[in-house]
């Protein structure tokens, strides 16, 4: 079964990502783990707006799991979230290895949306820095068509 991991950051392009991932490996069960991580300073996670942001990020990511499960339902995926405090670089890393996570799946474009930029800072720090696993940038707008008359994903190594 492949492993597959999906940071999010609840943005369109993230979740076009992970959608895009499914139906890629619509023929193979994979484990899905879906990451948000709240990359802030650790005193504004003390107290009650602390609270609420990791309620919050718990809260969007049981929405999201509920989204893909819903619309993967014919496939043999499973899928977990993750929610942490940590930074995100060493957080991937730290899942990459206990994991043993086969591929991360990542949006071009996040929550912010700068413009001028192809791929987001989050995916260009992760494709530069995280070399103990390949990583799939999907383009923002990149809509999932059917490959399978170029490729099949039996033989792909990933």
């Amino acid at each position: 079964m492949k492993k597959i991991l999906v940071p999010t950051d609840f943005s369109d392009n993230a979740y076009n990502a992970l959608y895009y991932a499914t139906r890629l490996f619509k023929n193979e069960p994979c484990l899905f783990y879906i990451l948000n991580t709240l990359d802030t300073d650790k005193s504004t996670l003390l107290g009650k707006q602390g609270e609420q942001l990791v309620n919050e990020s718990k809260e969007k990511l049981i929405e999201v799991f509920h989204s893909i499960t819903r619309d993967t339902e014919d496939y043999k995926h499973s899928f977990d979230i993750i929610s942490t405090s940590q930074k995100l670089i060493t957080t991937i890393e730290s899942i990459v290895a206990e994991k043993q996570i086969n591929l991360i799946v990542m949006g071009t474009k996040g929550a912010t949306g700068a413009k001028g930029f192809f791929i987001g800072s989050n995916t260009s720090n992760i494709i530069q820095k995280i070399k103990c696993c390949p990583v799939l940038a999907v383009p923002e707008t990149f809509n999932f068509e059917s490959t399978e008359a170029f490729f099949s994903t039996k033989n792909m190594v990933v």
